[in-house]
């Protein structure tokens, strides 16, 4: 599993096939180029928004800080993937974080310098950390 990472929108009612998440301490334009070298398309907002690098309108309006939202990615499946392909995704995407977060200006320890709470905390406004 993976730390600092949620699902953005309703646990259940959602389309089957889509899911959309925020991970801490990165950039949605960083995982995407990463996942894309390992052959993986994904994206970091809607089609209306590709090629922005704004946080998406949708997250901010949800009530997550815009350091939450740059670290947006959405996956689509269609009927060709398989379980395998979930498989590679979760395989390759802990690594990716890792080397991310070690280069990222932005981690665990500053973010929660300025507040007593965490940024998912302050996003939901109920702490599922603590």
């Amino acid at each position: 599993s993976f730390k600092h990472v949620r699902l953005t929108g309703h646990p259940t009612a959602r389309l089957p096939n889509h899911a959309s998440f925020c991970f801490d301490f990165v950039e949605g334009e960083s995982m995407l180029l990463s996942l894309d070298l390992k052959g993986i398309a994904t994206s970091s907002g809607s089609a209306c928004t590709s090629g922005s690098l704004e946080p998406s309108h949708v997250l901010l309006a949800i009530g997550l800080p815009p350091e939450v939202a740059h670290g947006s990615l959405c996956l689509t499946f269609g009927p060709e993937n398989t379980e395998a392909d979930v498989d590679y995704f979760v395989e390759v995407m802990g690594p990716i974080l890792e080397r991310l977060r070690a280069i990222s200006p932005l981690d665990e320890e500053t973010a929660y310098a300025d507040r007593n709470e965490c940024l998912s905390c302050r996003a939901a406004e109920i702490c599922r950390h603590h």
